[in-house]
């Protein structure tokens, strides 16, 4: 049973130190602050250009012209000018050119800014202690991003077998490669958030256990107001919570993590081109189209996440990283013995 312990590693003693215990729903309560202050200030920087982008775009737009034309003629009511604007602007927003996107996965750099700021400035932690580990950094990296990107594919494949699902190609464009890396930014932010944070600051002072499923709970909740959300998909969101925070225990690190959390979003959304919690990617390598009703089976509206296929996936992977054992070079001097 040695095997399925979760063990205190030294990223968890450095959070410890100088540190006066605090409850739960204070701990609470001040992430969900934190939250809500980084993700303010990411969609600040992203309503920017796009609100620079919607109105250059409605100026010029001819349905635009013609409806004010129209209005100003007196030839329609004010209530057909109003419905007319609506069909203009969800054109615009449907049709948003691939930039927008790719400024609004960058913006979330200020999610990791966010995180790091208030347990370096307000709780007294080195970033070391939310998993920033200089030690071996590129082999968790890539080893993360391998797991990751395994992790979809078998997915993908189980569902493609159901035949609920169709794939065709799509032309190649070098865009992909700015995706990768805004996926790299976007990933590591809600790990930094999520995980090397509150997850580490719930274990200082409660179990292991209690802090893993908390934190997993609340990464669930952060995206239920996704695009196309359902039962399904929240649970399979807080599973990978739960295979994120045990993974993060075991190689006492962040950085495996936040490769996962990449290798996931982008080889989902941008290589098989599936919708990524309900929002399509631009410029994928593939497309991916669902056959049929059976959303509990492809995911529906929000994309292979929302199906039982990858519920079944996420539950081998939270069995097969409880298998292995702690980092030994990360285990915490506290927490020696076998």
């Amino acid at each position: 049973m040695n095997r399925f312990k979760i063990r205190k590693t030294k990223m968890l003693d450095e959070a410890v130190l100088g540190h006066k215990k605090q409850g739960i729903f204070l701990t609470t309560v001040i992430f969900v602050l934190v939250y809500i202050i980084g993700s303010t200030l990411s969609s600040v920087v992203q309503s920017i250009p796009l609100s620079i982008y919607s109105i250059t775009s409605l100026m010029s737009s001819n349905e635009y012209n013609a409806l004010m034309e129209q209005f100003m003629a007196d030839q329609i009511s004010y209530t057909d000018f109003m419905l007319g604007m609506v069909d203009v602007v969800e054109s615009l927003v449907v049709n948003l050119p691939f930039w927008i996107s790719l400024i609004s996965l960058f913006s979330t750099a200020l999610i990791i800014v966010a995180s790091v700021v208030y347990c370096v400035k307000f709780e007294k932690r080195p970033v070391s202690s939310m998993g920033i580990r200089k030690k071996d950094f590129a082999l968790e990296y890539g080893l993360g991003f391998l797991i990751g990107a395994v992790m979809y594919g078998l997915s993908f494949l189980i569902t493609f077998l159901t035949g609920t699902i169709e794939i065709s190609f799509n032309e190649f464009s070098p865009v992909i490669f700015l995706f990768l890396l805004a996926f790299v930014v976007q990933g590591a932010s809600e790990e930094f958030l999520v995980r090397g944070y509150y997850m580490v600051s719930l274990a200082r002072d409660n179990k292991i256990a209690v802090a893993i499923a908390l934190s997993s709970i609340f990464f669930g909740i952060m995206h239920i107001g996704n695009a196309g959300v359902s039962f399904i998909a929240i649970i399979n969101i807080i599973l990978m919570g739960i295979f994120l925070g045990i993974y993060v225990f075991k190689r006492g690190d962040l950085w495996g993590a936040c490769a996962i959390h990449t290798s996931w979003n982008f080889v989902q959304g941008n290589i098989f081109g599936s919708l990524v919690s309900g929002m399509r990617m631009d410029k994928p390598l593939f497309i991916t189209n669902t056959v049929g009703d059976a959303t509990f089976v492809h995911g529906g509206a929000f994309g292979l996440e929302g199906s039982l296929c990858v519920t079944l996936v996420l539950l081998l992977a939270i069995l097969a990283v409880l298998l292995i054992g702690t980092k030994k070079s990360e285990i915490s001097d506290f927490d020696i013995a076998e």
